[in-house]
Protein backbone atom coordinates (compact mmCIF):
# COMPACT_ATOMS: atom_id res chain seq x y z
CA UNK A 1 0.00 0.00 0.00
CA UNK A 2 1.33 3.40 -1.02
CA UNK A 3 0.87 5.91 1.81
CA UNK A 4 0.91 9.42 0.35
CA UNK A 5 0.16 12.07 2.96
CA UNK A 6 1.70 15.50 3.54
CA UNK A 7 1.69 18.06 6.30
CA UNK A 8 -1.53 20.01 6.72
CA UNK A 9 0.24 23.19 7.87
CA UNK A 10 -0.27 25.84 5.16
CA UNK A 11 3.16 27.41 5.70
CA UNK A 12 4.78 24.14 4.61
CA UNK A 13 2.62 23.44 1.53
CA UNK A 14 5.08 25.11 -0.82
CA UNK A 15 8.03 22.79 -0.08
CA UNK A 16 6.61 19.72 1.65
CA UNK A 17 3.46 18.62 -0.20
CA UNK A 18 5.03 15.93 -2.43
CA UNK A 19 2.91 13.12 -0.98
CA UNK A 20 -0.34 15.02 -1.52
CA UNK A 21 0.63 15.99 -5.09
CA UNK A 22 1.64 12.41 -5.86
CA UNK A 23 -1.72 11.07 -4.69
CA UNK A 24 -3.56 13.76 -6.66
CA UNK A 25 -1.70 12.87 -9.86
CA UNK A 26 -2.23 9.12 -9.49
CA UNK A 27 -5.94 9.50 -8.79
CA UNK A 28 -6.37 11.77 -11.81
CA UNK A 29 -4.32 9.69 -14.25
CA UNK A 30 -4.68 6.07 -13.15
CA UNK A 31 -7.96 4.18 -13.15
CA UNK A 32 -8.94 3.57 -9.55
CA UNK A 33 -11.69 2.36 -7.27
CA UNK A 34 -12.36 3.74 -3.81
CA UNK A 35 -12.73 0.80 -1.47
CA UNK A 36 -12.91 2.50 1.92
CA UNK A 37 -13.10 5.76 3.84
CA UNK A 38 -11.03 6.04 6.98
CA UNK A 39 -11.77 8.30 9.94
CA UNK A 40 -9.61 9.02 12.95
CA UNK A 41 -9.38 11.50 15.81
CA UNK A 42 -5.84 12.27 14.63
CA UNK A 43 -7.25 14.24 11.70
CA UNK A 44 -7.44 18.01 11.79
CA UNK A 45 -10.54 19.26 13.57
CA UNK A 46 -12.70 20.88 10.92
CA UNK A 47 -15.57 20.14 8.55
CA UNK A 48 -15.98 21.50 5.03
CA UNK A 49 -19.24 23.31 4.30
CA UNK A 50 -20.00 22.47 0.67
CA UNK A 51 -21.93 24.35 -2.02
CA UNK A 52 -25.19 22.86 -0.74
CA UNK A 53 -24.47 24.22 2.77
CA UNK A 54 -23.95 20.69 4.05
CA UNK A 55 -21.08 19.76 6.34
CA UNK A 56 -18.63 17.24 4.92
CA UNK A 57 -16.49 15.40 7.43
CA UNK A 58 -12.95 15.00 6.05
CA UNK A 59 -11.76 11.44 5.66
CA UNK A 60 -8.83 9.51 4.30
CA UNK A 61 -9.52 7.39 1.25
CA UNK A 62 -8.27 3.94 0.32
CA UNK A 63 -8.11 3.39 -3.42
CA UNK A 64 -7.32 0.37 -5.55
CA UNK A 65 -5.13 1.52 -8.45
CA UNK A 66 -5.63 -0.27 -11.75
CA UNK A 67 -2.92 0.94 -14.17
CA UNK A 68 -3.66 0.22 -17.82
CA UNK A 69 -0.02 -0.60 -18.49
CA UNK A 70 1.89 -3.11 -16.42
CA UNK A 71 2.56 -6.75 -15.72
CA UNK A 72 2.29 -6.88 -11.94
CA UNK A 73 -0.46 -9.02 -10.44
CA UNK A 74 0.11 -7.44 -7.02
CA UNK A 75 -2.80 -5.39 -5.71
CA UNK A 76 -1.78 -1.73 -5.50
CA UNK A 77 -3.58 0.33 -2.88
CA UNK A 78 -3.22 4.05 -2.27
CA UNK A 79 -3.91 5.69 1.09
CA UNK A 80 -4.50 9.42 0.60
CA UNK A 81 -6.14 12.37 2.30
CA UNK A 82 -5.94 16.00 3.34
CA UNK A 83 -2.95 15.74 5.65
CA UNK A 84 -0.77 13.54 7.79
CA UNK A 85 -1.60 13.45 11.52
CA UNK A 86 -0.06 16.12 13.73
CA UNK A 87 -1.00 14.37 16.98
CA UNK A 88 -1.58 10.80 18.13
CA UNK A 89 0.87 9.61 15.46
CA UNK A 90 1.62 6.27 17.10
CA UNK A 91 -2.05 5.55 17.71
CA UNK A 92 -2.83 6.49 14.12
CA UNK A 93 -0.09 4.15 12.81
CA UNK A 94 -1.32 1.36 15.08
CA UNK A 95 -4.86 1.63 13.76
CA UNK A 96 -3.85 2.03 10.12
CA UNK A 97 -1.34 -0.83 10.07
CA UNK A 98 -3.71 -3.20 11.88
CA UNK A 99 -6.58 -2.37 9.52
CA UNK A 100 -4.40 -2.51 6.40
CA UNK A 101 -3.24 -6.02 7.23
CA UNK A 102 -6.49 -7.50 8.52
CA UNK A 103 -9.06 -5.88 6.21
CA UNK A 104 -7.21 -4.96 3.02
CA UNK A 105 -4.64 -7.76 2.88
CA UNK A 106 -1.66 -5.41 2.77
CA UNK A 107 1.77 -7.01 3.10
CA UNK A 108 4.04 -4.04 2.32
CA UNK A 109 3.86 -0.34 3.15
CA UNK A 110 5.52 2.17 0.82
CA UNK A 111 5.48 5.59 2.43
CA UNK A 112 6.40 8.57 0.26
CA UNK A 113 7.40 12.12 1.06
CA UNK A 114 10.25 14.48 1.59
CA UNK A 115 13.27 14.62 3.84
CA UNK A 116 13.40 17.30 6.54
CA UNK A 117 17.03 17.40 7.69
CA UNK A 118 18.85 18.32 4.47
CA UNK A 119 19.62 21.64 2.80
CA UNK A 120 16.82 22.55 0.36
CA UNK A 121 17.26 22.27 -3.39
CA UNK A 122 16.61 25.13 -5.79
CA UNK A 123 12.95 26.08 -6.42
CA UNK A 124 13.25 24.52 -9.88
CA UNK A 125 15.17 21.29 -10.49
CA UNK A 126 15.99 19.47 -13.71
CA UNK A 127 15.99 16.06 -12.04
CA UNK A 128 15.43 14.63 -8.58
CA UNK A 129 17.03 11.79 -6.67
CA UNK A 130 14.88 9.34 -4.73
CA UNK A 131 16.31 7.93 -1.51
CA UNK A 132 15.02 4.88 0.27
CA UNK A 133 15.27 3.21 3.64
CA UNK A 134 13.61 0.06 4.87
CA UNK A 135 12.09 -1.38 8.03
CA UNK A 136 14.36 -4.44 7.83
CA UNK A 137 17.48 -5.70 6.11
CA UNK A 138 15.23 -7.57 3.67
CA UNK A 139 13.53 -4.30 2.73
CA UNK A 140 16.91 -2.64 2.20
CA UNK A 141 17.98 -5.54 -0.01
CA UNK A 142 14.83 -4.99 -2.09
CA UNK A 143 15.67 -1.29 -2.46
CA UNK A 144 19.16 -2.17 -3.66
CA UNK A 145 17.71 -4.61 -6.15
CA UNK A 146 15.47 -1.83 -7.48
CA UNK A 147 18.46 0.49 -7.83
CA UNK A 148 17.13 3.06 -5.37
CA UNK A 149 19.72 5.23 -3.62
CA UNK A 150 20.20 4.42 0.05
CA UNK A 151 18.94 7.10 2.40
CA UNK A 152 21.60 9.18 4.23
CA UNK A 153 22.12 8.61 7.94
CA UNK A 154 19.97 11.21 9.70
CA UNK A 155 16.94 11.72 11.92
CA UNK A 156 13.74 11.11 9.94
CA UNK A 157 10.80 12.70 11.81
CA UNK A 158 7.01 12.66 11.55
CA UNK A 159 4.35 10.26 10.41
CA UNK A 160 5.68 9.29 6.96
CA UNK A 161 8.79 7.86 8.59
CA UNK A 162 7.35 6.57 11.86
CA UNK A 163 4.92 4.29 10.03
CA UNK A 164 7.88 2.55 8.38
CA UNK A 165 9.56 1.94 11.72
CA UNK A 166 6.37 0.54 13.24
CA UNK A 167 5.38 -1.75 10.35
CA UNK A 168 7.46 -4.79 11.44
CA UNK A 169 5.56 -4.84 14.74
CA UNK A 170 2.52 -5.84 12.67
CA UNK A 171 4.29 -8.38 10.49
CA UNK A 172 4.55 -5.99 7.54
CA UNK A 173 7.49 -5.00 5.39
CA UNK A 174 7.92 -1.28 4.81
CA UNK A 175 9.90 1.19 2.72
CA UNK A 176 10.19 4.96 2.72
CA UNK A 177 10.85 6.81 -0.54
CA UNK A 178 12.10 10.35 0.02
CA UNK A 179 13.13 13.34 -2.07
CA UNK A 180 15.00 16.47 -1.01
CA UNK A 181 12.71 19.36 -0.21
CA UNK A 182 13.10 22.58 -2.17
CA UNK A 183 11.34 22.23 -5.51
CA UNK A 184 8.21 24.32 -5.15
CA UNK A 185 4.67 23.05 -5.43
CA UNK A 186 3.40 21.14 -7.42
CA UNK A 187 6.87 19.49 -7.35
CA UNK A 188 6.60 18.02 -10.89
CA UNK A 189 10.15 16.66 -11.15
CA UNK A 190 10.03 15.16 -7.68
CA UNK A 191 6.62 13.59 -8.19
CA UNK A 192 7.86 12.13 -11.47
CA UNK A 193 10.94 10.71 -9.75
CA UNK A 194 8.84 9.04 -7.04
CA UNK A 195 6.44 7.57 -9.61
CA UNK A 196 9.41 6.21 -11.57
CA UNK A 197 10.59 4.42 -8.42
CA UNK A 198 7.08 3.07 -7.80
CA UNK A 199 6.94 1.81 -11.37
CA UNK A 200 10.05 -0.27 -10.75
CA UNK A 201 8.69 -1.64 -7.50
CA UNK A 202 5.16 -2.50 -8.66
CA UNK A 203 5.75 -3.26 -12.34
CA UNK A 204 3.41 -0.71 -13.92
CA UNK A 205 3.80 2.42 -16.01
CA UNK A 206 2.04 5.78 -16.05
CA UNK A 207 2.03 8.51 -18.69
CA UNK A 208 3.96 11.34 -17.04
CA UNK A 209 4.14 13.75 -19.98
CA UNK A 210 1.89 16.18 -18.09
CA UNK A 211 4.48 16.36 -15.31
CA UNK A 212 7.12 17.34 -17.86
CA UNK A 213 4.80 20.10 -19.09
CA UNK A 214 4.21 21.29 -15.53
CA UNK A 215 7.96 21.33 -14.90
CA UNK A 216 8.56 23.57 -17.91
CA UNK A 217 5.73 25.87 -16.86
CA UNK A 218 7.08 26.05 -13.32
CA UNK A 219 10.53 26.90 -14.67
CA UNK A 220 9.10 29.73 -16.78
CA UNK A 221 7.00 31.10 -13.92
CA UNK A 222 9.88 31.07 -11.44
CA UNK A 223 12.21 32.76 -13.93
CA UNK A 224 9.67 35.53 -14.50
CA UNK A 225 9.15 36.00 -10.78
CA UNK A 226 12.89 36.06 -10.16
CA UNK A 227 13.35 38.75 -12.82
CA UNK A 228 10.53 40.72 -11.23
CA UNK A 229 12.21 40.46 -7.85
CA UNK A 230 15.51 41.62 -9.36
CA UNK A 231 13.74 44.74 -10.61
CA UNK A 232 12.59 45.64 -7.13
CA UNK A 233 9.34 43.71 -7.12
CA UNK A 234 8.31 41.11 -4.59
CA UNK A 235 7.30 37.46 -4.77
CA UNK A 236 4.17 36.44 -2.89
CA UNK A 237 3.69 32.83 -1.85
CA UNK A 238 0.43 32.71 -3.78
CA UNK A 239 2.29 33.49 -7.00
CA UNK A 240 4.22 30.24 -6.68
CA UNK A 241 1.22 28.13 -5.74
CA UNK A 242 0.28 26.22 -8.87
Amino acid sequence: MIVALSTGLPQYYMLYSQGRELAKFLLEHVENEKIASYYTSAMEDFVMVNDDTVAELPAYGVYRLMPSRGTSEEQILLFAGHSSPREETYQFCDSLLSTAKSKWGVQRIVSVGTRWAEEPTQPVVEASKVYGFGASSADVAFLRKMGIIEHPTEVAPYFANIIVGMAPLYGLSAIKLSVDHGEVRPHPRQVKAIISALEKMFGFSVDMSLLDEEAEKLKTDVNLLTKNLGKGGRIDGDQLSM
